[in-house]
């Protein structure tokens, strides 16, 4: 039996509920290895907890143009290992490289063949 993979978590993204938007790195959507690591990245965008809820992010959001980055993601390295992982599996083309040289925190830039057109 194959594993779904859409269901496949990526990480954690902050979605701001008074701009109606989920955070950002530059033009990149923000996504946090862990619950608690996109709760710190949401106290220091200066977000009250109650003006912000956190989301997981799961393979299946990514391609369909999570957070409507165009396929634009900051990636911790921890959720980068997941998402290069899936990708490799299911041959998506994608192009990271480190966010002003520290690997820690990724710039993916996903392929827009891979991703599902948005309706509306």
């Amino acid at each position: 039996m194959s594993e779904d993979i859409s269901v496949a978590l990526i990480g954690y993204s902050v979605f701001d509920k008074h701009e109606e938007c989920y955070e950002y790195n530059e033009d990149a959507c923000y996504v946090a290895a862990t619950r608690e690591l996109a709760d710190a990245f949401r106290e220091a965008c200066c977000v009250s907890p109650n003006a912000a809820r956190i989301n997981t992010v799961m393979w299946d959001d990514l391609l369909q143009d999570f957070g409507c980055s165009g396929g634009e993601y900051a990636m911790e390295a921890a959720a980068f290992a997941r998402f290069r992982t899936l990708a490799g599996e299911h041959q998506v083309l994608f192009t990271a490289e480190p966010y002003d040289g520290d690997d820690s925190l990724m710039v993916v830039s996903i392929e827009h063949r891979f991703l599902v057109p948005q309706l509306g």
